[in-house]
């Protein structure tokens, strides 16, 4: 390893002169010759929020991709435990408007869905109807109504209940499956057992260290019933009040209230770790109009929301333990849509980090921008910031996803200069965090990053510098060192962690 001294000491002599050298290597064919671009930097009370957040943050994708069955309680449990910053995410809606941290809105890929349902409307769904007290013929008339809007295998067509009958964890290995499927016995909807599709309540009790309410049997404990305002009407009357709300659209039937009291206990193998949480909004179309706010509502109702509950502790670590999710920096938001930008900023004002996530789209999309340009990635970062983003999230080169590269070099140096943190995705060896995160002389600077392996990324940031250590040079404060020497500097074993958590390795 380099002496931490004199590469502290070229890491902040290399920040000094990119704030005031407008000469970039850039050009459209990544030959590295010289542009000279304007690029907009960020706001003083935008840098405020951007401070929210912790530098060389470890970002668990998904939980983890590598190691347990994404976004799932043993995913994101092993990443708590691990001792990731942020426990990451997307959101997704049930068709009774319960926000599902999943990332795909197609389940097959997850799920056993297509065994226990198939490709038509789930067989269980008038009896569900009926076990909540609706008449035949009402039920009936429901499921045509159903049917009309019926996505196969899409989250916005199943109610949450149907989808806590699956199996999430089958599908990544055996050593997650449940033990029994979901069924509608005597009139009554049961669980399955296992790994569940999660709700975002879900992912907030992980990260404040706790875990799923279970039976003896493995069944989660979620007890539901008819909204009050709902009761007394018939599945027509609450499906024509749906229609009119417009907001949620006519596929969705928002009636249904899950009690969330009693659904989840203290982890009994909790260390302490508190992570943030990192929230992708995704494409709008496939989500209800007020989606945005009622994330910033949930949010609310868990305490999670520094807007109206701004936090008091700021120490990101705190012996030895992350304590992000106890600071302002504890949400942050991100999306790759234009669209969701604007209406998540509609909400969340840029009082909340927020993430502006870039892909390059093929055939490219009407109002992306020309990222292998510096002209276009300037635009980016622009729009970015005008539209509530403190963040940028590039993605990365290189085995085992082979996306296209929108980390060069002379990308990461606008995003510097810009004064925006720069978060890329998604980091699954070693090649790519020293290609990356390394801040040596003429590195590719990276402020922190999604990674699919804790582990590699927690010890890489170790090993060189970036955590553990009170005297890192800041590059978004001149003159200025960060202090994270309260954070860990040793990584747990991965293995041995997920069978603590009572579960095997195969």
């Amino acid at each position: 390893m380099k002496d931490r001294l004199l590469f502290a000491g070229k890491t902040l002599k290399r920040v000094l002169l990119l704030t005031i050298v407008l000469g970039l290597n850039a050009c459209t064919d990544n030959n590295d010759k010289p542009a000279e671009i304007d690029v907009q930097t960020i706001s003083e009370e935008m840098a405020a929020v951007r401070d929210y957040v912790p530098l060389y943050a470890v970002i668990a994708h998904r939980g983890s991709t590598y190691w347990a069955p994404e976004e799932t309680e043993s995913a994101w449990r092993w990443a708590r435990e691990m001792g990731a910053d942020y426990l990451e995410s997307d959101l997704q809606c049930s068709k009774d408007g319960i926000i599902i941290a999943n990332h795909d809105d197609n389940l097959k890929r997850t799920t056993n869905i297509e065994e226990v349902f198939g490709s038509a409307i789930p067989a269980t769904r008038i009896a569900f109807y009926e076990s909540l007290g609706f008449s035949h013929e009402d039920a009936l008339e429901q499921y045509q109504r159903d049917e009309a809007s019926f996505r196969p295998y899409y989250m916005q067509s199943y109610y949450y209940a149907e989808l806590l009958m699956l199996d999430a964890g089958k599908w990544f290995a055996e050593a997650f499956a449940a033990s029994r499927n979901g069924s509608m016995v005597d009139g009554k909807l049961h669980y399955s057992t296992g790994q569940y599709v999660s709700a975002l309540r879900d992912q907030i009790a992980y990260a404040s260290g706790r875990m799923l309410h279970r039976k003896d049997d493995g069944e989660r404990i979620l007890p539901y019933s008819i909204k009050p305002e709902y009761q007394g009407k018939t599945l027509h009357e609450i499906w024509q009040s749906m229609v009119v709300k417009g907001a949620c659209k006519d596929i969705y039937m928002d009636f249904l209230d899950y009690d969330f009291t009693d659904a989840y206990v203290a982890d009994t193998e909790d260390t302490g770790h508190r992570p943030g949480i990192y929230l992708e909004f995704k494409e709008p179309e496939v989500n209800p109009e007020n989606m945005e706010q009622r994330v910033y509502d949930i949010l609310d109702s868990e305490g999670w929301n520094i807007i109206t509950r701004p936090a008091t502790e700021k120490a990101f670590y705190v012996n030895g333990k992350v304590n992000v999710g106890r600071t302002n920096g504890k949400v942050i938001l991100q999306t790759f849509s234009n669209e969701a930008l604007r209406r998540s900023n509609a909400i969340f004002q840029g009082r909340v980090p927020m993430c502006y996530l870039l892909w390059l789209n093929n055939p490219p999309l009407p109002e992306d921008f020309a990222l292998t340009t510096p002209e276009g990635f300037a635009q980016a970062i622009k729009y970015a910031q005008d539209h509530g983003a403190h963040i940028m999230g590039p993605s990365i080169a290189g085995e085992p996803n082979n996306y296209d590269e929108l980390n060069a070099s002379w990308q990461a140096r606008l995003t510097r200069r810009s004064g925006m943190l720069n978060h890329p995705y998604s980091f699954d060896t070693q090649v790519q965090m020293s290609k990356y995160v390394d801040t040596a002389e003429g590195s590719i600077a990276a402020d922190g990053c999604f990674t699919n392996r804790s582990d590699l990324s927690l010890q890489y940031m170790i090993d060189h510098g970036l955590r553990g250590r009170s005297d890192i040079p800041d590059p978004f404060h001149q003159g200025c060192t960060y202090d994270n020497s309260q954070a860990s500097r040793i990584v747990p074993d991965a293995v041995k962690t997920l069978e603590r958590l009572g579960y095997s390795h195969q």
